[in-house]
């Protein structure tokens, strides 16, 4: 462990500590104050890393009950949450996706067709992890396409200050970037916000109000796809094409195409799964997208088109822990009363349900580019929940931008791990991928209208009175 990183694990504990042993102030219980107390620790580790963040959840969720925060029971009853199993059965269907090369044949086939000029194949690489990312977990994608581009750019003989190349693989990571506000399925945050959302309104006392597939991406599309057509144009702006032939590149992924073959049994399976489960999701609604999610990957090892062994390959099982804890630890505030307490010392009188809005989801986009996605939506939401009804927010709207907040991560390559996986090819640098920041800023601006004029026909009124 290096220097920086044995400060950081000590700061965790002493933050901790400093909350715990400090006077109860007036207006929170102990409980309360031991959840406050657990939330320090994870905050600081969460925003550190001296320990992997899955360890951090886990730790603040057994350190609940030691505190006097919660009962034993209680919190970990909050662990086995319907988030937590509808993640694993999405991660288990794109380990199906990719492990039969179903994911790769869709991307091959659409890349050759969008390889007609330089401008329309750095746009493919975008439309194509964009579109994967309707069905597939971001960071899955990114793992299929950035070899598949990598290929592209050494067929191109291309260097590392090719304008090219870079532009390829911004492209394939801000597609995925902006592709993960498309569904339930492009990323595991979401649900982490929407169940950290339904536990809050059971526990206020509220009748439950859940959001379901169809309803979330009817309010995230819109986004999502101006964020790709901003970064689109940006992208093109600042990397212009260099004039290359394209055609050992357009020889390579004939090559890969012709290597496919034609689908068999266990491609066509996964599709009908697939097909099946989003129907499913869609039809059935918020109350069954974990049983919906866990019947089909079930159904996938029943078919023998996946085996246990190949999906331990692809499941990201440390995500599934963070995204546990980090609803535990997030419930336990909100049961103790701490959420509230906080939010009554947060939020500045008068400042507005816009305001509001605007501010918490600047806060979340500010924070997804040096943290995981997943611990600001452990951090922001259930502090940001109870600060809605006093601004005149519907906390509906809440559950929405947080999450689409926090997925708008173009610059850094600690945001996500496809711009990490860029910036491990040599080829750039972060004065390149500082362009995101208009990006961003843009997405910041699309989400905030669609609050003000989209959301409303869709029956969610930002303020209410």
């Amino acid at each position: 462990m290096t220097p920086g990183k044995r400060i950081a694990a000590l700061l965790g504990p002493l933050a901790c500590a400093a909350v715990l042993l400090a006077p109860t102030p007036e207006g929170l219980t102990h409980p309360g104050q031991a959840a406050l107390a657990v939330l320090s620790l994870c905050v600081v580790w969460w925003l550190t890393s001296p320990v992997p963040l899955p360890v951090t959840s886990l730790a603040g969720l057994a350190l609940l009950p030691v505190f006097g925060a919660l009962p034993t029971a209680d919190a970990l009853a909050l662990f086995g949450n319907q988030a937590v199993f509808f993640v694993i059965g999405a991660f288990l269907v794109a380990a199906a996706l990719l492990q039969t090369g179903l994911s790769a044949r869709i991307t091959l086939h659409g890349l050759r067709r969008l390889s007609a000029s330089e401008d329309t194949l750095c746009i493919g690489v975008q439309v194509v992890s964009f579109g994967l990312c309707s069905v597939m977990v971001s960071h899955a994608v990114a793992a299929i396409l950035l070899p598949i581009v990598l290929e592209i750019i050494r067929a191109l003989d291309l260097d590392s200050r090719s304008r090219t190349a870079r532009r390829l693989l911004l492209g394939m990571a801000w597609g995925t970037v902006a592709g993960s506000n498309l569904t339930l399925l492009s990323s595991a945050r979401a649900s982490l916000a929407l169940e950290l959302y339904a536990g809050w309104r059971a526990d206020s006392g509220l009748p439950p109000d859940p959001i379901g597939f169809a309803a979330f991406s009817a309010g995230s599309v819109p986004v999502a796809v101006i964020s790709l057509l901003v970064s689109i144009v940006v992208l093109r702006l600042c990397f212009r094409p260099e004039g290359l032939d394209l055609t050992p590149a357009v020889a390579r992924l004939n090559e890969k195409v012709a290597g496919l073959g034609p689908m068999d049994r266990r491609q066509w399976a996964v599709l009908g799964v697939l097909g099946a489960m989003l129907a499913s999701m869609v039809g059935f609604g918020p109350a069954w997208l974990g049983v919906v999610a866990l019947l089909a990957s079930g159904s996938l090892f029943l078919l023998q088109v996946l085996r246990w062994e190949d999906a331990e390959r692809y499941v990201n099982w440390g995500v599934i822990l963070m995204y546990g804890g980090a609803i535990a630890v997030g419930g336990a505030l909100h049961r103790t009363g701490a959420t509230g307490w906080l939010a009554d010392r947060i939020l500045p009188d008068d400042i507005g349900a816009s305001a509001t809005l605007g501010l918490v989801g600047l806060m979340s986009a500010g924070l997804t580019e040096l943290v995981s996605n997943a611990a600001v939506i452990a951090v922001v939401l259930p502090v940001a929940l109870p600060l809605a009804p006093q601004a005149g927010l519907d906390p509906h709207a809440l559950a929405w931008a947080v999450p689409i907040a926090a997925g708008l991560a173009f610059v850094l390559p600690t945001s996500t791990p496809a711009m990490a996986m860029v910036f491990g090819t040599g080829y750039l640098r972060v004065r390149h991928t500082l362009l995101g920041l208009v990006v961003s800023v843009a997405s910041l601006g699309v989400l905030l209208a669609c609050a003000r004029l989209l959301w409303p026909l869709l029956g969610l009124h930002p303020e209410v009175p």
